[in-house]
């Protein structure tokens, strides 16, 4: 393994990219081994600005303080305990028993792990939801679901997932994100989410994105991105592209690096960071084989002429070439 540090000594970065420098160096050194050169290198980095240090500080603490939410605690008898609650207890004990190990399952890209209905990373799901319509889940995806006689509510924690959404007396089915609802009576769409921006393409009739500032129809073949604060410009859905993961590919036209590389996190464990501001916006154009993710950063360097540096299968730094 190299001794190279992850961050070039010319880098000036600014606040988002110090706390994303500092979640770099924190995931290599929860989970990469590091060599004492590399420790030395982190020592000189939060030495070098208040900032560096102040950001990794806040990741240990709240790294410290997320550990110990997970340790398991002795067992209550609780009568009336839900099946979510039983279920969600249950398997934090086992997974995330210890510190290592939650360190592990972060690395590794998983998360929401009591949500309803969730996929693993590289998983593809079909779902019946309780009204008779479908959802079919892309990896690393988590939702919650509220189904009654008056009403049909899901909540996309994360991921993305194709619903195809049948007429229902309870009335319309609404998807909830960070970033606003998608409301449909009888359509079929893919949303997607990360954080706190969406991005919904409509494959069959029409839906409604509501915000917490706009409101859009959105007919058949049409798709928009959108956060909590404004919604971007409609445009023409390339389905087959956007739906290429339902038959085993990616496929990445003129896209952001940091956009192809946010995607990857749902196919393949493991954190990526891109270590170059220009490099993350670099716009690029290839197709991935979803059955063979552990190729993904090869073709991924070979066709884009960057250069990676990886610590264990679980953190990998992407550089210009």
């Amino acid at each position: 393994m190299s001794s190279e540090p992850p961050f070039p000594e010319s880098c000036a970065p600014q606040a988002d990219e110090v706390t994303h420098q500092a979640s770099a160096w924190f995931a290599l050194m929860q989970g990469g081994a590091p060599t004492q050169a590399q420790r030395d290198e982190l020592a000189a980095w939060m030495a070098a600005d208040s900032r560096h240090a102040k950001a990794y500080a806040e990741l240990e603490t709240l790294w410290a303080a997320s550990a110990q939410l997970l340790r398991p605690r002795a067992p209550v008898v609780r009568p009336q305990l839900s099946r979510r609650r039983f279920v969600g207890l249950g398997v934090a004990a086992s997974v995330v028993a210890v510190t290592a190990g939650a360190t592990r399952f972060w690395l590794s890209g998983m998360s929401s792990p009591f949500a309803d209905v969730r996929t693993a990373v590289g998983e593809r799901r079909l779902v019946r939801l309780p009204d008779g319509s479908n959802a079919e889940l892309a990896g690393n995806t988590a939702m919650n679901l509220d189904f009654s006689a008056t009403q049909r509510s899901v909540e996309l924690l994360q991921g993305e997932a194709l619903f195809d959404v049948v007429p229902s007396t309870a009335g319309e089915l609404k998807v909830s994100t960070q970033a606003g609802q998608v409301m449909s009576t009888d359509a079929g769409f893919c949303l997607s989410c990360t954080g706190d921006s969406a991005r919904v393409a409509v494959s069959r009739n029409a839906v409604r994105v509501t915000t917490a500032r706009q409101q859009a129809d959105l007919d058949e073949g049409l798709s928009l991105g959108f956060t909590a604060q404004q919604t971007g410009v409609i445009q023409h859905a390339d389905l087959g592209q956007i739906l290429a993961w339902r038959n085993g590919r990616l496929v990445f036209f003129d896209t952001p690096l940091v956009t192809v590389v946010d995607e990857l996190q749902r196919w393949r464990e493991g954190r990526v960071f891109i270590m170059n501001k220009q490099l993350a916006a670099r716009r690029v154009s290839l197709i991935l084989n979803l059955d063979r993710p552990e190729q993904m950063l090869d073709v991924l360097s070979k066709a884009l002429s960057v250069r990676t540096q990886r610590y264990t299968d679980l953190v990998t730094l992407i550089y210009p070439a």
